[in-house]
């Protein structure tokens, strides 16, 4: 019984050495661009982005990486969370469309290993 306890007490002791925060990134959009428009993560690090509009409502997604749909408007930003697996380009959009300029109003995630 105690082995087992001990045994319980490393695997969770490891576990939480493994856990990582995450990499906190502030994406501002406007008429009609992010805010930066590149961002840089590491496969396998959780990642927290929060999103703020200067003007409108916006919206944001990147379908590759599982973000669905997300709209904030000024003074009410969004935060989404998510941990990229695999090194890549991935593309992302406005998802609320916020004028003439929507379709322009794209970005990369670029994630590294």
């Amino acid at each position: 019984m105690r082995q087992t306890a001990l045994f319980a007490a490393v695997l969770f002791g490891s576990s939480l050495l493994l856990a990582q925060d995450p990499q906190k990134i502030t994406v501002t959009a406007k008429k009609y661009e992010f805010t930066p428009s590149t961002i840089e993560v590491k496969a396998g690090i959780p990642v927290e982005i929060t999103f703020q509009s200067e003007d409108t409502k916006h919206g944001f997604e990147c379908k590759e990486l599982g973000i669905e749909k997300v709209v904030f408007e000024k003074d009410k930003p969004e935060t989404v969370t998510f941990t990229p697996e695999k090194p890549g380009t991935y593309e992302f959009k406005c998802a609320k469309w916020c004028g003439m300029g929507h379709g322009k109003m794209k970005g990369q995630i670029v994630v590294t290993e």
